[in-house]
């Protein structure tokens, strides 16, 4: 995952795990996101507390590099999180002469709190930077979605995505994965409370994974090359703006059967005021032994969509 991010030009960043309580209070932390371990010697004592989350630590980075004059930033850092939700146990004394029982390493591994891996990401400014070759482009809260879309894909995992309100982000523009209907990461737009705090362009965004939250299978199985030609069919539908479109995609694939080889949103408009919203995505088939012909993939695309239509009341546009 670090390589994969680091190819995308973020830049792998190493912070302490400790947070000040002014941190905590600011990201809006509660629950078990707010439960930490106060430390008995800490090093400074305005950051006596184990970090629960990494995207504090990365964004105040982020905003002190801006203060030194960088335009843009986008880093990410891999790391262990603390969380204070469980008794823990005494660890008692172990023989120093002999390997301990596995009674004795199982109370010692109970007398301290898990640390599951993290891995996040923040990026503010610009996306592509500006330069000689042109415009660069502001950093939109969908590219941290996309990135968390290619990290759990590279992973082998099956997701689905629903919208949150969930601090530090912006109410409606912050995405939960699901895996296996557990939140496995958010991404989004850094609220504005936070970076106006924090002295950060507005275009922040940032995601969180939890990587022991994934499964990674002992091996992948890599699909057949195909020599037939793809056919591509795209589909406008009208939906109550109360259906996401990953629930509307499910019902495409579903309908489409088979020969549908991978399916993309690729436009979501709505009118101001309107409770109906326009979906379009873009449909590829291809079939092993044949090159399709426009009516079966003609058929096909009717198919999705009545199903569609079935679910959730989507109407194709003519």
């Amino acid at each position: 995952m670090s390589l994969k991010l680091a190819n995308r030009g973020l830049v792998e960043v190493h912070n302490y795990p400790f947070v000040s309580q002014s941190q905590m209070d600011l990201f809006g932390f509660t629950g078990d996101r707010a439960k930490t371990f106060k430390i008995a010697n800490p090093m400074s004592d305005e950051f006596p507390f184990l970090r629960t989350h990494l995207t504090p630590g990365l964004l105040a980075t982020a905003a002190r590099n801006l203060a030194r004059g960088e335009k843009s930033v986008a880093l990410f850092e891999s790391g262990s999180i603390f969380r204070n939700t469980e008794t823990l146990k005494v660890a008692g004394n172990a023989p120093v002469g002999k390997r301990p029982t596995a009674a004795q390493i199982k109370q010692i591994y109970q007398s301290v709190p898990k640390q599951p891996l993290h891995i996040a990401g923040v990026i503010a400014g610009e996306m592509t930077n500006s330069g000689w070759w042109g415009k660069g482009r502001v950093v939109e809260w969908s590219d941290a979605v996309d990135l968390v879309r290619e990290l759990i894909e590279d992973s082998g995992n099956e997701f689905s995505i629903e919208a949150v309100d969930l601090a530090p982000w912006h109410p409606g523009r912050c995405a939960e994965f699901r895996v296996d209907g557990k939140a496995v990461a958010h991404a989004g737009q850094i609220h504005p409370r936070v970076t106006s705090a924090l002295a950060l362009p507005e275009a922040t965004v940032a995601f969180a994974l939890i990587v022991d939250g994934l499964k990674y299978p002992e091996s992948f199985k890599a699909s057949p090359i195909s020599v037939m030609p793809a056919a591509i069919q795209d589909i406008s539908l009208f939906v109550d703006q109360k259906v996401s479109a990953e629930k509307v995609e499910a019902a495409l694939r579903e309908g489409a059967g088979d020969l549908l080889e991978s399916i993309q949103l690729f436009d979501r408009y709505q009118k101001e005021g309107e409770t109906q919203v326009s979906l379009a995505f873009s449909l590829v088939f291809r079939a092993a032994d044949r090159t399709l012909t426009s009516e079966e993939v003609s058929e096909l695309r009717l198919k999705a969509g009545a199903v569609a239509n079935k679910k959730y009341g989507a109407q194709i546009r003519s």
